[in-house]
């Protein structure tokens, strides 16, 4: 299966191939790794907790996570995706069948706390063992998306970023869960890019942040770009959350890159912010750190060089 899915406007250069994990480490519980085929068969002797939890070496910042799940006893069971893994000291995501006595499910691990309920739906009673639930759960920036047998069940936009981009498998209870036809799809990251339509800002953005963007492996996207009748805030909120990182120009006080820079940061959304020499900035936001530019031939260069540096530094803590 290929993706060539068009993203505004956009489609990728290259085709991507979804991939099945080869290597697996079990952090908790008893697994078993055979062909394509993963279960949990129970808890460990001495367990405290009937859980099973296991990592693969794939990693996803942005894309799309498919298993069959098969229960073997619904009873006090529940089985899903770990998105976000980063450490068993650190917070991550769990879109879930059951849980909570219900059939669907998406859950937060949280150290000191346990698990703490993000949404619940459906009765887990109308869930049948021995039958395969096609579980899918799509990740882009802070919104994440679950759907079952090709139903959407939820969407949600988290309140932070992921922690982590290991992904995993987690089960619950004392009975056997299979894991079948469990495939990854990485997908372009995306950078949202705030500024006024205007020079010397559109040159800076053809000139610069566009070419520097893509050169990492980011889809930019600018409001403008966007497809459709016309632009609404709805739109650019979810342009926002669906973006790993926000870049702000923020010279002229322009207050729609202030609404956006501000509803970046209500989600605790790196931003980079940009700004020429000599500008005095607002007030609430001297406190960031902001990558200042001369817009001249020679201050091209420098702003390339700190864009870049910035950038792998949001990509690599992810």
């Amino acid at each position: 299966m290929k993706d060539s899915r068009p993203t505004n406007g956009n489609v990728y250069a290259v085709p991507l191939e979804p991939k099945t994990p080869q290597h697996w480490a079990a952090l908790g519980g008893r697994w078993s790794f055979d062909s394509g085929i993963f279960e949990y068969q129970g808890p460990l002797e001495g367990q405290r907790q009937s859980y099973g939890l296991a990592l693969c070496e794939l990693q996803l910042q942005d894309g799309r996570v498919w298993a069959n799940i098969v229960f073997e006893d619904l009873a006090g069971a529940s089985a899903g995706i770990v998105l976000g893994f980063q450490s068993e000291a650190g917070s991550y995501l769990n879109p879930q069948l059951g849980g909570w006595g219900s059939a669907y499910a998406m859950s937060e691990f949280v150290p000191g706390e346990g698990w703490r309920q993000i949404r619940l739906a459906g009765s887990i009673h109308n869930l049948q063992a021995g039958r395969a639930y096609e579980l899918q759960i799509r990740q882009a920036g802070q919104r994440i998306v679950m759907l079952v047998d090709g139903v959407q069940i939820f969407e949600e936009v988290l309140a932070k970023p992921l922690a982590g981009n290991q992904v995993g498998l987690y089960a619950w209870g004392p009975h056997k869960v299979k894991f079948e036809k469990l495939q990854i799809l990485s997908e372009r990251p995306r950078a949202f890019v705030a500024m006024p339509f205007e020079e010397p800002f559109n040159t800076m953005y053809r000139e610069v942040i566009l070419p520097e963007g893509e050169r990492l492996g980011l889809d930019v996207i600018r409001v403008d770009e966007l497809a459709g009748p016309g632009i609404i805030f709805e739109d650019i909120k979810r342009e926002i959350s669906e973006s790993k990182v926000v870049i702000a120009e923020i010279t002229a006080p322009n207050q729609n890159v202030f609404y956006e820079l501000g509803y970046a940061h209500a989600l605790n959304k790196p931003t980079i912010l940009l700004a020429r020499r000599g500008r005095e900035l607002p007030f609430d936001i001297r406190s960031y750190r902001v990558i200042f530019y001369d817009d001249t031939i020679g201050g091209k260069p420098e702003v390339e060089r700190n864009l870049i540096k910035h950038l792998r530094s949001v990509l690599q803590e992810s």
